[in-house]
């Protein structure tokens, strides 16, 4: 059979570590990776054959068996600094949190928690829009010191927690952290935190933090580079790769929260238009791949390949 010509591959380097977890050392047995793809557009892309797949070692192609849609929503999880001073900025969360819900797509699960007194489930995971758009405009200001770290560390218990009792990886947990940068209340020990943010790492989860100065006796970068949320922010967003955000204006909660749900959406959009594939070594190959690449013929496509269905 004629090599199919490539349109576009995947870094070898790449493929080849990553396909060495998945190909079994015994011939003739099935193996599956998953891959995301976008077109030019970047909208995902999920109506490819077989015959578009293109899997090679040494060369020579594998036989592709199967290719089945597979999905991996984002889990959203928001938590709002509901603590001293949080009044000021209190029509400017719910303008900005307001239109970020309407960006995110229908299908999306998501949680609302408040940080003060303590972290408190107000809307409990949901995909209903108008119970969770009542939660945005239902919380009040509180004078107790806000829970961040507290909140992010029971983030990752609760995953921690639901993989061990399934056993599975069904999403992509994701927290965004609206903060102030009053002085917090913390519960846990470095040892917890350290402990959570290494699972958080390890889950593949992601972090976003926007933290809004409200400390006005110093300048707003001060104030807020030195305040301990940002002490466990800047790492936490750096291991999970989100994003870290710093506000001086809580105005900008009305237009940076809308444009963080649509990246939010997009990122949902592909990962829940993946594609599983399932392949065949050629007989008579055994052992650890060597020089694996995989490759698309058809033009104008572009993505990433992955054994999780995680970004």
């Amino acid at each position: 059979m004629a090599r199919p010509r490539y349109a576009g591959f995947f870094a070898a380097a790449a493929v080849t570590a990553l396909l060495a977890q998945a190909f079994p050392l015994a011939q003739d047995e099935p193996f599956s990776f998953i891959l995301s793809v976008l077109d030019q557009s970047g909208r995902p892309v999920r109506d490819l054959e077989r015959d578009e797949i293109v899997v090679s070692e040494n060369g020579v192609e594998a036989e592709i068996e199967k290719v089945e849609a597979f999905t991996m929503p984002v889990a959203l999880t928001i938590a709002v600094d509901n603590g001293p001073l949080s009044a000021d900025a209190l029509a400017h969360y719910r303008t900005g949190l307001t239109a970020l819900v309407r960006a995110l797509p229908a299908d999306m699960e998501v949680t609302l928690i408040t940080m003060s007194p303590q972290p408190m489930m107000v809307v409990k995971p949901t995909t209903d829009r108008i119970r969770l758009l009542r939660g945005v405009n239902g919380f009040a200001p509180q004078e107790e010191s806000p829970r961040f770290t507290d909140t992010l560390v029971e983030f990752s218990r609760r995953y921690e927690t639901a993989l061990k009792e399934t056993n599975r990886i069904a999403s992509l947990p994701m927290l965004l952290m609206v903060s102030t940068t009053v002085t917090e209340a913390v519960s846990y020990s470095p040892e917890q935190i350290t402990r959570a943010l290494q699972f958080l790492e390890r889950r593949k989860a992601r972090v976003h933090v926007v933290m809004l100065n409200v400390r006005r006796e110093t300048s707003p970068r001060a104030a807020i580079d030195d305040g301990r949320q940002a002490m466990i922010a800047i790492p936490a967003t750096k291991v999970t790769k989100g994003r870290y955000e710093t506000l001086a204006n809580s105005s900008r909660l009305t237009t940076l929260l809308p444009e963080m749900g649509a990246e939010i959406a997009a990122l949902h959009g592909r990962l829940v238009n993946q594609l599983f594939v399932t392949a065949r070594r050629q007989s008579g190959r055994r052992g650890p791949l060597q020089n694996g690449q995989i490759g698309l013929t058809r033009k104008g496509l572009t993505g990433s390949v992955s054994l999780d269905g995680l970004p």
